[in-house]
């Protein structure tokens, strides 16, 4: 890998569109997951956005690529990885999504004194922690929905983020 991105480097000419793209699925394809990311983390293989949408269509979720895939979104920069990750379905991302979208929330929030009584009946599961935590990104959502209808999270609500976090509790558990 190192040797094809030389001989291009010591030619002076501009590298043609999709060079990059092209070498980082030639080194998914042929390189052990530990090298590869080793050639990712040094600069030798670069992650394009075009080359990491394809190995997510591409790739199936077998265990060894979805190892693959999350050490690869993990590489990403913030925006692409997020981007990314809403074209793999799969409880990593909606993980990754939520985690984005709570954080994005309460980067503002102010804490102001509620009252402790909670509405239990418009929660189905009796967690205090997360029905706590819902409750205060739903007053958040609908205290000014324009303020946090930011791009690329139109389908995500606390309600998502209430059900990726019991789907990834779930599956801690074994349930």
């Amino acid at each position: 890998m190192t040797r094809i991105l030389e001989a291009t480097n010591s030619l002076f000419l501009p590298l043609p569109p999709g060079f990059h793209t092209l070498h980082t699925i030639l080194g998914v394809r042929c390189l052990p997951l530990h090298n590869l990311l080793h050639y990712i983390d040094n600069g030798v293989l670069l992650l394009t956005e075009t080359a990491v949408t394809r190995l997510m269509k591409d790739l199936d979720n077998t265990e060894k690529n979805e190892k693959l895939k999350f050490s690869i979104i993990v590489r990403l920069p913030p925006l692409i990885g997020q981007k990314i990750c809403r074209l793999w379905d799969h409880p990593v991302s909606s993980n990754i999504i939520s985690r984005n979208h709570v954080k994005h929330l309460l980067q503002n929030y102010n804490k102001q004194p509620q009252s402790c009584v909670m509405d239990k009946t418009s929660f189905s599961v009796e967690f205090l922690p997360l029905n706590f935590l819902i409750e205060i990104l739903t007053d958040m959502e609908s205290s000014d929905p324009a303020l946090y209808a930011f791009e690329g999270h139109d389908n995500v609500d606390a309600k998502f983020v209430e059900e990726a976090a019991l789907k990834h509790t779930t599956a801690l558990l074994g349930l």
